[in-house]
C-alpha cells in the first residue's frame, strides 16, 4: 500500500511538471509570436507611411508630366497648322522637340518594390498596398510600351530625314535649321503625316495613359489614408 501510494504520488508529481512544461512551452510560444505579429504591426506601419510619402511624390511627378506632354501637344499643333497656346510654344525649341525630343515619365518603381518586398499583415491597409503595387505594375507596363512605340517612331522619322533631305547633315553637324529646312518640317506634307503620328501616340496614347495613372494613384491615396486612420 506504502509503495502504490508512493507511486501515486509520483505520477501526480510527473504529471504536474509535465503540465507545467507544456504550459510554459505554449506561453512562450504566444508571447514569441505576439511579439513577432507586434514587429509585423510596426514595420507595417512605418511600410504604409513610407509609401504614401512616396506616392505624393510620384502623383506630382504624374501631374508635372501632363503639363510635359500638353505642351508637346501644343508644338505639334503648331507644326500641323492647327490652333495652338501660344504661351507653350517656344520657337528657338521647335526644331529639337519635333526631330529629337522624346519625353518619357521616368516614374521611380520604389514604391512597387517596397511592396513586394515586405512581409504583410492581414489588415485593410495591406489589402490597398497589394492593389496599389498591382497597378503600378499594369501602369508601368502600358507606359513602356507605348514610350518603345514613340522611340520607334521618331527613329524612323529620322531615318528617313536622313536618307532624302540635304539639308540634314547641316542640321546635325551644326545644328543649323536653314529656310530649307524650316520650309520642310512646316509645310512638306509627308513629314506633317508623321509628325500627326506622333501627337496621336503622345496625346491620344501617352496622354490618356498618363491621366489614367494620375486618378487612379489619387484615388488609392485616398483609400489608403482611410484605412490607416482607421487601425489607430
Amino acid at each position: 500500500m506504502i509503495e502504490g501510494k508512493r507511486l501515486k504520488n509520483y505520477l501526480i508529481y510527473a504529471i504536474g511538471e509535465i503540465v507545467l512544461v507544456v504550459l510554459g512551452i505554449l506561453i512562450a510560444l504566444y508571447l514569441n509570436n505576439w511579439s513577432n505579429q507586434n514587429q509585423i504591426k510596426k514595420a507595417n506601419v512605418a511600410l504604409q507611411q513610407k509609401v504614401l510619402v512616396q506616392l505624393d511624390k510620384d502623383i506630382k511627378d504624374i501631374d508635372a508630366f501632363r503639363k510635359v506632354l500638353d505642351t508637346v501637344n501644343q508644338v505639334y499643333l503648331k507644326t500641323l497648322g492647327r490652333d495652338y497656346d501660344r504661351n507653350k510654344v517656344d520657337d528657338r525649341g521647335l526644331v529639337s522637340t519635333i526631330l529629337f525630343d522624346v519625353k518619357d515619365l521616368g516614374l521611380d518603381q520604389q514604391n512597387m518594390n517596397w511592396i513586394d518586398n515586405a512581409l504583410l499583415d492581414n489588415s485593410k491597409a495591406s489589402e490597398h498596398l497589394v492593389t496599389l503595387s498591382g497597378t503600378y505594375k499594369l501602369y508601368f507596363k502600358n507606359i513602356d510600351d507605348i514610350e518603345n512605340i514613340i522611340y520607334k517612331k521618331f527613329a524612323s522619322n529620322l531615318e528617313y530625314l536622313e536618307a532624302t533631305q540635304p539639308w540634314y547633315t547641316k542640321l546635325l553637324t551644326d545644328f543649323r535649321c536653314e529656310n530649307d529646312c524650316i520650309n520642310y518640317l512646316l509645310h512638306d506634307e509627308g513629314h506633317k503625316a508623321r509628325i500627326s503620328s506622333l501627337r496621336f501616340l503622345y496625346a491620344n496614347g501617352y496622354g490618356d495613359l498618363v491621366k489614367g495613372f494620375y486618378y487612379d494613384l489619387s484615388r488609392m491615396r485616398k483609400q489608403l489614408v482611410a484605412s490607416m486612420e482607421a487601425s489607430e
